[in-house]
């Protein structure tokens, strides 16, 4: 099907809003006249929270909160909106089975999450997602390569079938190559890099580990993408992005590196606009509040069933445009609240962010892949996954030497490594960060 059949068609009325925002961001607004669209949307979405969702008129006279707030910063004195919280109450929230339809969380950490949704909310989210790749010059309908896998929730059978048939015919549609970001062994990265090669798009996206692995693959082979590449940016979806991952991906693909920030259960929160470490909020569409430990709270502005209000996503990040709490953009997304790996040193116990590590294993020739185990507070174990035998000693050594140069405290006795043949994965297929 012709995509400007598509586009005048099917897409036309999300089209329609996509150029709307588009052009509502080109205007660079203050942060003043920001700030007070932000509390305008939330009053109004809070008004009909109090007057359509029976679980947030018991948690207003719970826990005494207002009817209006003033400034974004104001939603600090909600209480944190939990995944515990919608898992105890689910009953009150889907409103003892009236409200069917959900968004689900992988439950990678714990128990699956489910949210309501409602009819439309696709349509928002869809503009949302071009909105921040318009920013690198990707239209909705361009040619796009999408190194991704969800597989397991088609199902079995029958049913499972026609829906893998109906997500082919969706991509046909929209235009996308979906490659599939299980299976990443030696003979699929180089039938990914053929599909690439061939279908030449205007944008790579995939989760952050396996656009590194098929970099890291065509670098080690000496391969090239052609010298007509259409090649507009590379999106680093669902997972954390080490300056590691940005500079091989950046080199390898010759285009710009792109964060895309979000989660099932928001859609897209932010993205990358002007470089890899400047990435922006939505913020007609988000209240993003970021605590002095850089814990990041939602909340949803756009049209939902079930409005998400002072959400504590689970990630950590480093704002880059704060004030009184209300972040604007972000320099990193530094993963969950969690990823934290503890390593002995001479004055006790090192706790380090996950992220440190990994940058420095990735620089490490051959490594394509870095999980962790605590196998004790003061004792870490780290999985390197890579594309030739190493030699771990020296592994261990580099390992010590650079992160040493940070925290020269560090017991070299406490960090042990094993080489895997293959990364553990999470249900949703991402790369799993710790391992038991």
């Amino acid at each position: 099907m012709n995509p400007w059949l598509l586009r005048g068609t099917v897409l036309a009325d999300r089209h329609r809003q996509l150029a709307r925002k588009i052009a509502r961001y080109d205007t660079h607004p203050s942060r003043g006249w920001i700030e007070q669209q932000q509390v305008r949307r939330f009053n109004e979405v809070w008004a009909y929270c109090l007057a359509e969702v029976p679980f947030y008129r018991s948690w207003r006279r719970e826990h005494g909160l207002p009817e209006r707030i003033d400034r974004p910063g104001a939603l600090r004195e909600f209480p944190p909106l939990t995944k515990e919280v919608l898992i105890a109450r689910a009953g009150e929230i889907f409103q003892d089975g009236r409200i069917t339809d959900a968004y689900t969380t992988g439950g990678s950490t714990g128990q699956p999450t489910r949210y309501p949704r409602g009819p439309g909310e696709g349509d928002e989210r869809w503009v949302n997602a071009y909105l921040g790749r318009h920013w690198s010059g990707i239209r909705p309908t361009d040619p796009n390569v999408l190194l991704w896998g969800h597989s397991h929730l088609f199902g079995s059978g029958l049913r499972g079938r026609l829906a893998q048939a109906k997500r082919r015919l969706a991509d046909r549609l929209i235009n996308v190559t979906r490659l599939n970001a299980y299976d990443l062994s030696e003979p699929s990265l180089h039938a990914h890099y053929l599909a690439l090669r061939e279908r030449n798009p205007v944008s790579l996206a995939g989760y952050t580990s396996a656009v590194f692995k098929l970099a890291r693959y065509i670098e080690r082979n000496r391969l090239t993408l052609g010298e007509k590449s259409a090649l507009r940016a590379v999106v680093m979806c669902a997972e954390t992005a080490s300056d590691a991952d940005i500079e091989l991906i950046e080199q390898v693909f010759k285009a710009p590196a792109v964060i895309e920030y979000g989660s099932a259960e928001t859609g897209v929160l932010a993205m990358s606009r002007r470089g890899t470490r400047d990435i922006r909020m939505l913020w007609d569409s988000y209240i993003c509040l970021v605590s002095d430990d850089g814990d990041l709270g939602v909340t949803t502005l756009d049209r939902r069933l079930f409005p998400l209000v002072n959400y504590a996503i689970g990630d950590r990040v480093e704002p880059s445009d704060v004030r009184d709490g209300n972040a604007l953009a972000f320099r990193a997304v530094l993963g969950r609240q969690q990823d934290i790996v503890r390593v002995g040193s001479s004055q006790g116990i090192l706790d380090l962010s996950a992220i440190l590590p990994v940058h420095i294993l990735k620089s490490y020739p051959g490594i394509i892949g870095v999980q962790f185990r605590q196998e004790r507070p003061d004792a870490l174990r780290i999985h390197v996954e890579a594309d030739r035998p190493l030699d771990l000693p020296d592994v261990t050594a580099f390992f010590v030497r650079e992160l040493s140069k940070d925290h020269p405290a560090l017991d070299p006795r406490t960090v042990t490594f094993t080489q895997v043949a293959e990364a553990s994965r999470t249900r949703a297929g991402k790369h799993a960060l710790f391992v038991s």
